[in-house]
């Protein structure tokens, strides 16, 4: 733990959550997080062999887990899956929205084979799995479904216009969501994560050949240090908890100030003493 878990043991006891993305990284951790406060987690994502690897991983902690290679892009793949687990479970309580791609490009020569990909994973795999969960919640008489997007999305992010669309275009489902679905005791936030510390990010540091880089981004930062996915974590497990009962079709920035803008200041930056 990088920090004291504030949140009860038992905090998802007897759950289920669904959590794409579930094999590596941000998913991974909040999958972990959830099973290690009661929930039986149920993971997705492309590669079988990552997702057996997380499993052997939760299993070892005594987290009740199960996992299928499902491309979010298909309906009906995603549809299947979720039957399978509310079969299986008897229930269906929490759903992250988690699984993402991308990759950079100047908005001008964004092909149309790379937007649809984007935006195909992005934005209608995330409508998927909520549909298929949210049909479930209904019945139930609530749960919580949350989505982790990207910061920045108010100020746009040079370089991945086409990956910041399609997450703008997942608040615009939330929100609309949030008030169709309110009634049914569903809730739906999203949080917005900003640099954060995983495998995926350190190896793309590394590729820029500058010893440096890390330290400067975080310099950047107002609160003076990147992300780590603990942060992602406590803001997963807050939005899906009963504390958060009264909370829904928000949209949480999680980066440290990074996405404020600063604009012109008379005051010298302050330093650490």
């Amino acid at each position: 733990m990088e920090r004291p878990d504030i949140f009860h043991p038992d905090l998802f006891q007897g759950q289920v959550a669904v959590v794409t993305g579930g094999g590596t990284g941000l998913g991974f951790a909040i999958a972990e997080y959830f099973g290690r406060h009661g929930a039986r987690v149920a993971i997705l994502g492309r590669r079988a062999d990552v997702l057996q690897d997380a499993c052997a991983k939760l299993e070892a902690q005594d987290i009740s887990v199960m996992a299928e290679a499902v491309d979010i892009r298909d309906a009906e793949a995603v549809g299947t899956y979720i039957d399978r687990v509310h079969d299986t479970w008897g229930r269906l309580d929490v759903a992250i929205n988690n699984a993402g791609g991308q990759f950079p490009s100047p908005a001008l020569d964004i092909s149309p084979r790379g937007l649809d990909a984007v935006v195909r994973t992005n934005l209608y795999g995330t409508i998927y799995v909520s549909q298929a969960a949210a049909r479930y919640m209904r019945a139930a008489g609530g749960g919580s479904i949350v989505n982790v997007v990207v910061s920045s999305l108010e100020r746009g992010i040079p370089g991945v216009a086409h990956t910041v669309a399609a997450r703008a275009g997942v608040l615009g489902f939330m929100r609309s969501a949030a008030r169709e679905w309110g009634p049914w005791g569903i809730r739906m936030n999203a949080i917005g994560p900003g640099l954060i510390v995983t495998p995926g990010f350190e190896a793309e540091m590394v590729q820029t050949g500058d010893p440096h880089v890390v330290g400067r981004t975080a310099q950047a930062i107002p609160l003076g240090r990147l992300g780590r996915p603990w942060d992602i974590v406590m803001a997963a497990a807050f939005l899906a908890s009963p504390a958060a009962a009264y909370i829904t079709g928000q949209y949480l920035t999680v980066d440290g100030g990074n996405s404020l803008d600063a604009g012109i200041s008379v005051m010298p930056p302050a330093s650490p003493e």
